[in-house]
């Protein structure tokens, strides 16, 4: 035998081992078929249990943003209020001030000193109401304590001077 032959030789092929289909009897199918129906059953009450539970969290999500939205309107509504109020006795102040200088002219004292009081009345409400406002509108600011300052002043350090050495001399930083 040459060195070719050798070569174009072709290699035995492995059989390939054919296995046998596994027989089942009519028990035994009958058997796997209760067991895939009942698997089935059981996946499909997870999955609506899972998608119950998707449920009920995305409802609870909503109903807190629901909440917040209605906060917010809410506060809305008081500033509102508070400036439709404050604007109402605005308006009245005008008009008790406009009969206050009508009553001098006429020189009717009584009504003159009765007039008197209520704008000071009116005048009292309208600081109230924007003593409420700010209340509402801003958030109280920190105290800040005044800081003692010493008698003497404090020296402030000098950086030190970096010196660097190069071919055209010497140059200095601070």
């Amino acid at each position: 035998m040459s060195d070719t032959e050798i070569f174009e030789m072709e290699k035995p092929k492995p059989e390939k081992k054919v296995k046998k289909k596994r027989e089942l009897t009519e028990e035994q199918k009958e058997a796997l078929k209760e067991r895939l129906k009942k698997g089935r059953e059981t996946a499909l009450k997870n999955r609506q249990k899972k998608a119950l539970l998707k449920k009920i969290d995305k409802e609870d999500e909503q109903k807190a943003q629901d909440e917040k939205i209605a906060k917010h309107i809410l506060n809305k509504k008081e500033e509102d209020a508070v400036g439709e109020t404050v604007l109402r006795l605005r308006d009245e102040l005008k008009e008790l001030k406009a009969e206050l200088k009508e009553m001098r002219k006429a020189k009717e004292t009584e009504k003159v000193e009765e007039i008197k009081l209520e704008i000071e009345e009116k005048k009292e409400e309208i600081e109230e109401v924007k003593v409420i406002e700010k209340k509402v509108t801003i958030d109280p600011e920190p105290e800040i304590k005044e800081i003692p300052q010493p008698s003497a002043p404090i020296p402030v350090p000098v950086p030190k001077r970096k010196v660097f050495n190069t071919r055209l001399g010497k140059f200095v930083y601070r």
